[in-house]
């Protein structure tokens, strides 16, 4: 029981992130907008301006669609653009029958001077309902994949035969979203009533709330659960809802990117920004451990490890991506893992506690692109940089201490042999045969195309299910050019490729002949 619950939090999670990763591209845009709306600027260039903050407004108010279509989407296992248009569809048909029914029963909220704020209800693609903001998307994202994956596969005989496949996805799906419509309308003002106590619990347990959500944010990435904490904050009302220009926005990001089209207006940040500091670690403490690795590493051996190292360091740095990075020392030493997330919680407490007020949700682009848009007044932007250099030295002389007392093998390190462990025996490490492509040799490493159920991607990982963990080579895996580093649990396996990793899936997925 306790496997299948920790594989659906696992689908789940890389399936939310699908829609996530386009939030940081909508942020450089919005942020481009702003910039091409000041003052000084040309018409024109005000004008193009205007357009494009328009066109990312769009997207920032509509997000709970953009979720359900991407959620459901990304858990179809086959015929995943007929799973979004089903998603579509379902998403209209559950807001056509909430505001049905709110308007037969009398239950339809009265807008006030703020509109339907404070109400519980909201407006969504012109139907008022009840106000589930994100939720609604993942809920009925969710759904959708699920049925999808037991009956898009099921054909019907004879005369039925054309009502079978995804068309009989759809026909279960319309009695489903009808119910769950009706259900809603009472259920969730309740549920609404609990989300707000719990993120005020949050709220006003000050810097301990920060020091536990940071800390948990990080140590739980080799479990892949951590979108799981972190993307409610920024994404849900979890992380705090208030009203920006006459519009209701929740979570973190959301409210952030909403002061962003409003920056002219904005003279002090909301609390909520808390939920989304977490690239301090992305950008400087990946510098701090990078450079405390090379300055362990044998004498002999440095530039080798420079060249490993110095190019995660990069991704992590500058785009957010620290995966590559985690890997090369998380399972070498559980221990200093444990210790860069407590180092990450002091720097995101220690940052909040002197006030700083900057977003820093992905890398060093997303971060100084997305604050140039207000004055360092308002950012505290000043106190990152202090804050930052401070920790760095904190990070590499608490990571150089700890490997060269504890002599632990980071990279570099570790005694180099003539041999490595296969199965129950030894190989020669020449026995790989590198003439093979990475995607072949990945393969085989997984037990062979046979022993493959489903193949997906994250931002960094290969996430396959396989039919038996026994045949699934770890040690070829772990061995392999491209891979860094491996995770096993049950038949879900991650292998860490990076940031290729979109490519590399579509290319074991064409040579499995999985129709993506």
């Amino acid at each position: 029981m306790k496997v299948k619950v920790t594989e659906a939090m696992q689908k789940f999670s890389r399936a939310v992130i699908v829609p996530v990763k386009f939030m940081a591209v909508m942020g450089l845009f919005l942020a481009l907008a702003v910039i091409l709306q000041l003052s000084f600027m040309p018409a024109f260039l005000q004008t193009f301006g205007t357009l494009i903050k328009t066109m990312m407004d769009s997207m920032l108010n509509n997000l709970s669609l953009i979720f359900c279509i991407g959620i459901a989407s990304s858990l179809a296992e086959k015929k995943k653009v007929e799973a979004g248009l089903i998603a579509l569809i379902a998403f209209l048909f559950f807001l056509a029958a909430n505001n049905a029914w709110l308007s037969m029963n009398n239950m339809l909220a009265e807008a006030g001077e703020m509109g339907l704020f404070g109400t519980g209800q909201g407006m969504v693609l012109g139907f008022q309902v009840v106000d589930m903001n994100v939720f609604l998307g993942m809920i009925v994202g969710c759904l959708v994949g699920y049925l999808h994956n037991k009956f898009s596969n099921k054909e019907l005989h004879d005369i039925l035969s054309i009502y079978g496949g995804s068309r009989l996805t759809f026909m279960i799906v319309v009695p489903i979203i009808l119910a769950l419509a009706i259900v809603l309308s009472y259920v969730w003002p309740v549920i609404n009533g609990w989300i707000t106590s719990l993120s005020d619990v949050i709220l006003t347990t000050g810097l301990l709330g920060v020091f536990i959500y940071a800390f948990g944010n990080r140590f739980l990435i080799p479990t892949g659960l951590h979108h799981l904490l972190w993307m409610p904050f920024c994404f849900t009302a979890l992380g705090g809802t208030t009203e920006i220009n006459g519009q209701v926005y929740s979570g973190a990001a959301n409210i952030f990117y909403a002061e962003m089209a409003n920056a002219n207006t904005i003279t002090q940040l909301d609390s909520s920004l808390r939920f989304a500091t977490f690239g301090f670690v992305k950008i400087f403490g990946s510098i701090a451990i990078t450079l405390a690795i090379i300055y362990c590493a044998n004498k002999e051996r440095k530039d080798e490890v420079k060249g490993m190292m110095l190019p995660s360091m990069f991704v992590a740095a500058i785009a957010g991506i620290t995966e590559p990075l985690d890997f090369t020392f998380l399972f070498i030493s559980p221990l200093l893992w444990l210790v860069n997330s407590l180092l990450t919680a002091i720097s995101e407490t220690l940052l909040w506690a002197l006030g700083a007020r900057t977003y820093m949700l992905y890398g060093l682009i997303d971060t100084v692109v997305s604050n140039s848009v207000f004055s360092p007044s308002v950012t505290k932007f000043y106190l990152v940089i202090i804050v930052g250099l401070v920790m760095m030295v904190v990070w590499f002389v608490t990571f150089v201490y700890l490997i060269k007392k504890l002599d632990i093998k980071t990279p570099g390190r570790e005694v180099v042999e003539a041999v490595v462990a296969e199965g129950n025996g030894l190989v020669d490490q020449t026995a790989i045969d590198v003439s093979e492509q990475d995607e072949d040799l990945v393969i085989s490493g997984l037990g062979g195309a046979g022993n493959i159920e489903l193949v997906t991607n994250c931002f960094t990982r290969l996430r396959v299910t396989v039919k038996d963990p026994e045949k699934v080579n770890t040690h070829l895996l772990e061995n392999l050019p491209k891979s860094k580093g491996v995770v096993t649990n049950g038949k879900n396996i991650q292998v860490i490729i990076g940031m290729g990793v979109q490519e590399f899936k579509e290319k074991v997925c064409e040579i499995l002949g999985i129709e993506e």
